[in-house]
């Protein structure tokens, strides 16, 4: 069936939510309509004009990227002969869309630290530095004895009930409920005008405050009642958190040179510029993405033997020296080009869950700015 812009834009920011992005950051829809119909995807790193004419010449409805079109610029005008203003134009003739995932993509599980990490080699992986946690909210259902359980399944399949890493988490109180059921009324039990009581159970459980609205809608298509009696609470614990680069331990230890040899493969790198010793046994590996330099002390202090990054400045080396830090500098582009193919199949598999007629391309686009004689 046919696709809209705004549906692939709900299930592409369940993945990677616009609320983890950071405040300076323009992510989202930059150019389009949320209503048009989509039919083909490009999936690229970056909106550069190689990639927009690729996009024209394949007949792609909408540009799917990691790194804005637009970040930082003060726009006062759009000209077609400036750089800016080209490729604007470019989108508007041709109506194509622009939508980034930048540094929510980032952030996300599953994002492009979570897939460095793994090409990295790394096990137990965790936040280096945590941006958020999620907010939390308690939901008290009244349901008729016998019809609990039903109403309970939909709300833990909605989203609600998990505690760490246990799911379900709910908990039974049972007591006699009473209502009066006034006119123009159809209940469920009992009649209009007629005091009624009958025994209830109160159901509790937890749910992200992201999911509160889902679960809510679940519970009550769920619930026997025409009017369920519900309650909602602000609790002070915390859920889920979120945050910027990971750090990790790698199956054996190994030699700094050794290691950098094997990210040199991993990234299909043409050079790795490497600082510190390269003798030097290594274990735990920290890493940000892109231009992560101002997470490299962090790594350093939550144990790291090596990090990695890209566009790591001179004197940035030397700092890492003095701190005894092994530093791979695996360059901004190698380290989050590998998130296209990803983004491709998450797509991909989306389309087939919801039996979209949409195809979906990978950029052939290199947008390696270095090259090395």
């Amino acid at each position: 069936m046919a696709v809209l812009c705004g549906e692939i834009i709900k299930e592409l920011e369940k993945f990677a939510p616009k609320y983890l992005a950071e405040k300076w950051d323009n992510v989202g829809l930059t150019i389009g309509n949320p209503h048009k119909q989509i039919k083909k995807i490009l999936v690229a790193l970056d909106v550069i004009p190689a990639v927009i004419e690729e996009a024209i010449y394949i007949g792609a409805d909408l540009i799917v990227t990691h790194h804005p079109m637009i970040l930082f610029q003060n726009i006062k005008n759009i000209q077609s002969n400036t750089y800016l203003g080209k490729k604007i134009y470019d989108f508007i003739q041709n109506d194509i869309s622009a939508y980034c995932m930048h540094t929510n993509l980032d952030i996300a599980f599953g994002g492009t630290n979570d897939v460095l990490a793994e090409l990295a080699g790394l096990e137990n992986v965790n936040i280096l530095q945590q941006t958020s946690s999620e907010e939390l909210k308690k939901i008290v259902v009244y349901v008729p004895k016998g019809h609990e359980e039903i109403v309970r399944q939909a709300m833990c399949d909605a989203g609600a009930g998990f505690i760490g890493n246990y799911s379900q988490c709910t908990f039974y109180t049972e007591g006699i409920g009473t209502f009066l059921p006034l006119v123009d009324t159809n209940p469920f039990l009992g009649k209009q005008g007629i005091l009624e009581r009958t025994q209830e159970v109160r159901i509790e459980t937890i749910v992200p405050e992201s999911l509160l609205y889902t679960v809510l809608e679940a519970m009550k298509k769920a619930h026997v009642y025409e009017e369920p009696a519900y309650d909602i609470y602000t609790v002070e614990q915390k859920g889920k958190c979120y945050g910027i680069g990971r750090i990790g331990t790698l199956k054996q230890s190994m030699t700094f040179e050794q290691y950098g040899a094997f990210l040199k493969k991993q990234l299909a790198l043409d050079t790795i510029r490497l600082v510190g010793d390269k003798n030097k046994i290594v274990k735990t590996v920290g890493l940000c993405t892109g231009s992560g330099v101002e997470f490299m002390e962090q790594s350093k202090n939550m144990g790291a033997d090596v990090y990695l990054t890209g566009d790591i400045k001179f004197h940035e080396a030397q700092r890492a020296l003095e701190m005894e830090l092994c530093v791979a500098d695996v360059t901004h582009y190698a380290s989050e080009v590998i998130i296209v193919p990803i983004l491709k199949q998450f797509l991909e598999q989306k389309a087939k869950q919801h039996h979209w007629k949409l195809e979906i391309v990978q950029s052939n686009i290199n947008g390696q700015v270095f090259w090395y004689l």
